[in-house]
């Protein structure tokens, strides 16, 4: 009778279990930091600017006593962190929405500082708790989030250039991203400005439309130093330059 080879066994990594119970109890505790976010976001627009909430108040709105509280964050200082992080998400979800490469120049820049000064002429309050200083020696979720959105208006200014058949090397790229972060900044300074005075002079479309020029000018000079010149109130796929049909 011929030799059959032994097939080895092969031992396969053992899964662990998933608790249902331990499940459902970390989706509890999420719900209910979610309503102590939700509540800190409610009070903070019910009070005047830099007003310091209290954990007790936080609590009571959510529905929850002060030691659920502290159990769901390590700290005050983490509570801070989660709120502040929390309210720089909602200001993240309305860019989001903005970040793309549809219309004209114009429209592109003035949907993506309209979204802006628009959330934060309604949310005054929300804005000082995402620009606030948390005091722990870390950076604020707000200039995290700042990184991040230089990097993506990079990428999306990029991606314009090549529509003018424009690749840019790496020292263009260089220059790109400094002008993006002083763009970035010279809204953020605007707005803070604008936000904070008692009596506002100007209306969020004015501000909107005065912040759209000078940022328009800024890009329009870079890329006329580039060899190319952007009529502001035509759409984009309207003036992408076609590929040659040798390519």
């Amino acid at each position: 009778m011929p030799h059959v080879p032994r097939v080895p066994r092969i031992d396969m990594p053992r899964v662990p279990r998933i608790d249902g119970r331990q499940l459902r109890w970390e989706n509890h505790n999420e719900e209910r930091r979610q309503q102590v976010l939700q509540a800190a976001v409610d009070l903070l627009e019910e009070h005047p600017s830099g007003t310091e909430l209290h954990v007790q108040q936080i609590a009571e709105r959510a529905g929850l006593v002060r030691t659920v509280v502290y159990r769901l964050f390590k700290s005050r200082a983490d509570l801070n962190r989660a709120v502040q992080l929390h309210v720089v998400g909602m200001v993240r979800s309305e860019l989001n929405a903005t970040l793309e490469l549809s219309g004209s120049t114009d429209q592109i820049v003035r949907s993506i500082v309209g979204s802006y000064v628009e959330w934060v002429g309604a949310h005054p309050q929300l804005h000082d708790m995402a620009e606030r200083e948390l005091g722990d020696g870390q950076p604020g979720e707000l200039d995290r989030a700042i990184d991040e959105l230089s990097r993506d208006l990079t990428t999306l200014l990029s991606a314009a250039s090549s529509l003018f058949g424009t690749v840019l090397d790496d020292d263009q790229t260089a220059m790109l991203e400094l002008l993006v972060v002083g763009l970035i900044g010279q809204v953020r300074g605007s707005v803070n400005q604008w936000v904070r005075r008692p009596v506002r002079t100007l209306s969020t479309r004015a501000l909107t439309a005065q912040l759209s020029r000078w940022i328009w000018f800024q890009i329009d000079g870079q890329a006329r130093e580039l060899g190319v010149v952007i009529d502001p109130t035509v759409p984009l796929d309207q003036l992408a330059v076609s590929p040659s049909p040798d390519k």
